[in-house]
């Protein structure tokens, strides 16, 4: 696989942490790696909120019923996309 080197900028304690976690495999990898899940499950939510407006658009339920369930579902992707 391909690789590049960047420059990023983070927190020293979580640097110290995550040396100190990551051990022999190196902070590389170990910071590859939480890359790789972070995207995996934005990914995957994404996914999921996509389904969820589509279903949305074709749902059959009254509009009193889909109104309630509107503002649930708002809430609930307000709290997902922080």
């Amino acid at each position: 696989m391909a690789t590049q080197k960047v420059s990023v900028t983070l927190e020293a304690e979580a640097i110290e942490r995550a040396r100190h976690v990551a051990g022999p495999r190196g902070l590389s990898s170990y910071l590859d790696a939480a890359l790789q899940e972070k995207l995996e499950r934005d990914e995957r939510r994404h996914a999921l909120l996509s389904l969820l407006d589509d279903l949305e658009t074709t749902d059959p339920t009254p509009a009193e019923v889909r109104d309630r369930a509107s503002k649930r579902a708002a809430r609930l992707r307000a709290a997902v996309e922080t």
